[in-house]
């Protein structure tokens, strides 16, 4: 059996908490991966990993072999990519994005990518929830307004920065009038971002005259999504004031379809990020994706 694919299943099993998210990132049935536990467990003749109905522990020999694991495949991972990037980029790259990011942002570049280097495949997933890039397979994720996670197993690399502005309809804004101040805002209807999980996603404004300012407003409304793209369509419509991304409706405000609603508050700067395993660092394929992205999003 492959000491290297025994190696980085059991570096998938650590990284993913259990046997079957490293079966779905190294695309093997859960059988499979037990087989190449019991078969490196044997080698090494100790126990790597303590399995209950619940959870997985790591042994402290486990972790041990985990380090030297990680340290041995980055090691050949980037003496692979030295050789490769003598014959161009290729392979396939998994990418996770928002759906309204990577529709937007991400889908208008991946022709010229994948014409600039013909053996290079994108697999791109479309998706809102918090992923696992190792229990999911993902090599990177693209998401903006979270801070990036706190550990030495991802690197978070920053693509672009933005603001969220708010902005309505014309003829809603004929109708309803127009707030002054943020505590107006409550008087009126707002289509509002919620997330997956159906939690609202708060409006905080700061002023341009003095960022320290800041106010939280309470907003209401009958219309809401997990989408910005869907929320920028129910407003050029006229369902009321939205609170989006700059670069999502600058298209919308130059052709007048929507206008800024206090346009001296925004929020206050959120950066979009590029999350990737540390493994991947100097991946041809990685920096080929990350050298199409934009740099400035509006």
């Amino acid at each position: 059996m492959d000491l290297l694919a025994q190696m980085a299943t059991f570096v998938s099993v650590v990284e993913g908490k259990s046997l079957s998210a490293a079966a779905r990132a190294q695309r093997l049935s859960l059988p499979a991966v037990s087989r190449q536990l019991r078969a490196l467990e044997a080698e090494l003749g100790t126990s790597l990993v303590v399995r209950s109905t619940r959870r997985l522990h790591v042994t402290d020999a486990g972790m041990q072999w985990y380090e030297q694991c990680r340290r041995t495949l980055r090691e050949i991972d980037g003496a692979r990519d030295a050789i490769r990037d003598a014959k161009g980029v290729r392979g396939t790259l998994v990418v996770s994005a928002s759906l309204t990011f990577g529709s937007e942002v991400i889908v208008p570049q991946l022709t010229r990518l994948i014409e600039q280097h013909p053996k290079l495949c994108i697999d791109l997933r479309l998706e809102d929830q918090i992923i696992d890039l190792v229990g999911e397979g993902v090599d990177v994720a693209v998401r903006a307004g979270s801070p990036p996670p706190d550990s030495t197993a991802v690197v978070a690399a920053p693509l672009a920065q933005m603001t969220r502005i708010l902005v309505a309809a014309p003829r809603w804004l004929r109708k309803n009038g127009t707030p002054r101040q943020p505590a107006q805002l409550t008087q009126h209807d707002s289509v509002i971002q919620v997330t997956p999980s159906g939690r609202v996603i708060p409006w905080q404004l700061a002023s341009a005259s003095d960022p320290k300012q800041v106010v939280n407003v309470e907003v209401h409304g009958r219309l809401r999504s997990n989408t910005p793209s869907a929320l920028r369509d129910l407003a050029v419509a006229g369902a009321g004031i939205a609170y989006l991304p700059d670069w999502l409706v600058a298209p919308a405000l130059a052709q007048n379809k929507l206008r800024r609603v206090l346009p001296e508050w925004s929020s206050l700067p959120i950066a979009a990020w590029a999350i990737y395993r540390a493994e991947l660092r100097g991946n041809a394929r990685l920096k080929a994706f990350l050298d199409a992205m934009p740099k400035r999003l509006s």
